[in-house]
């Protein structure tokens, strides 16, 4: 048995939680070989060193530091397009050549074959709009569905009772399942260091910029000890300014533990993200959106809604203001099983 595991690179979130699907391939004694590009292969290849990567054409879109994400990715579109062949291309010629048995891909479109098992990992099975962009999402929404059918199984990776994917799943007819949710972390009992304060910071450019120098700003006026994982895997940038550390990247053990100590985190409202922080049973978390991020606008309403975190439009962050309100948020309750993952991949590695 050879499975393929392809990898979406936008933003660190979809390689982080292919982790524990990679980590349970490795116990069942399944050759893996890895497909990525830049920030999301770089992460892959230091958690697990000893395996065959491939390096996947890149999905490149730069987020605009101003004007509409969404009119940006219609621009970008026949390009995103002429990837995802390029990519489907790629895939057969390595199904030949390593003989790979299965493909799990994590939102690469192009990552699938009519000869293997192929399974997509997504909640998006529906995308949401807003605005003046309502009038696409029929067309748009049925050319994902076409995209999706290609597969022959969809990984949902949530619980059918969170209710966070119930927009992107609610009667959609598709043979997908929850498989949980998908984190390298676990719950600890460690108890947080009562002043450190933890900002995540993630995404593509050039948002990921821009939160990052607000936050830091910001973070440099509170006189509290604080900390910034900047993302980045690639670079050697790293230098503590006026109290604040900036860290460019992590291996999830020591994330994890940096996680865990900290009193405050603040990250993007991102769905991978949003799983670690369920999986870690975090309290006191202030989420900033990723300017028209539909996705991310929706999971922040959802989470400020339940009163589960502070969550602020970054036009607006207001750290010192978020953390006064903290304690009127119930923070997120730790919810993982990783049953749903094992069964899954019994039924699809057969």
């Amino acid at each position: 048995m050879h499975v393929f595991v392809a990898v979406l690179n936008w933003g660190l979130g979809h390689a982080t939680r292919c982790i524990p699907i990679i980590n349970e391939l490795l116990q069942r004694q399944a050759e893996v070989t890895i497909g990525s590009d830049g920030a999301a292969l770089h992460l892959l290849k230091q958690e697990f060193p000893n395996l065959r990567f491939v390096e996947l054409p890149a999905h490149e879109v730069i987020y605009p530091a101003h004007g509409s994400l969404m009119l940006n990715l219609i621009v970008h579109l026949p390009k995103l397009q002429k990837t995802v062949r390029q990519e489907h291309q790629q895939v057969q010629e390595l199904i030949s050549k390593l003989q790979i048995t299965h493909i799990i891909s994590d939102n690469r479109y192009g990552c699938y074959s009519e000869a293997i098992p192929s399974v997509i990992i997504t909640h998006q099975l529906r995308l949401l709009f807003s605005g003046i962009w309502n009038v696409a999402a029929a067309v748009v929404n049925s050319t994902l569905r076409n995209a999706l059918k290609k597969f022959n199984a969809i990984w949902v990776p949530d619980f059918q009772e969170s209710g966070i994917t119930e927009p992107f799943t609610k009667n959609i007819k598709l043979p997908y399942r929850f498989v949980g949710m998908l984190s390298r972390f676990s719950k600890s009992t460690t108890k947080p260091d009562d002043k450190l304060i933890l900002g995540l910071v993630s995404g593509p450019e050039n948002q990921r910029t821009l939160f990052e120098q607000n936050l830091l700003t910001q973070l440099m006026r509170l006189n509290q000890p604080a900390v910034i994982v900047r993302g980045l895997t690639q670079s050697t940038d790293e230098r503590v300014q006026n109290g604040v550390e900036l860290i460019n990247h992590l291996p999830a053990s020591k994330l994890e533990t940096l996680i865990t100590n900290a009193s405050v985190i603040i990250a993007r409202s991102g769905y991978s993200t949003i799983m670690d922080l369920f999986c870690l049973g975090k309290r006191n978390v202030i989420l900033i959106p990723t300017p028209g991020q539909t996705e991310q606008e929706y999971l922040g309403r959802h989470l400020k809604e339940n009163k589960i975190a502070v969550v602020q439009n970054q036009d607006q962050m207001n750290i010192e203001e978020a953390m006064h309100l903290l304690p009127a948020s119930s923070g997120f309750q730790s919810n993982t099983n990783a049953n749903l993952l094992k069964a899954a991949l019994d039924e699809f590695l057969i």
